[in-house]
């Protein structure tokens, strides 16, 4: 998964919660979840790529690289929290 592919995901989940304000407690919850999982699947996957790709010709992912990706996901992360007024 790339940037690309979690700003979508992240846009879907968007999208299903109807792209407001969740005022349902059960919704907000399971916006939430949704989102929180979808996160976590990116930063595994951005892990996985770092740890296999350690002490390899060429290298994997630089840690300025990866911090980088790191915080760009953190930030549409946030951005679709926003968006869904979750926090």
């Amino acid at each position: 998964m790339n940037l690309a592919d979690a700003k979508r995901q992240f846009q879907g989940i968007v999208d299903r919660y109807g792209g407001g304000p969740v005022t349902d407690p059960a919704e907000r919850a399971a916006a939430l979840a949704e989102l929180t999982e979808a996160h976590r699947s990116a930063m595994r996957q951005i892990d996985r790529y770092t740890a296999e790709r350690r002490g390899r010709r060429p290298p994997g992912l630089a840690v300025n690289t990866r911090n980088g990706l790191v915080g760009k996901l953190d930030e549409l992360f946030s951005s679709a929290k926003a968006e869904l007024g979750l926090g």
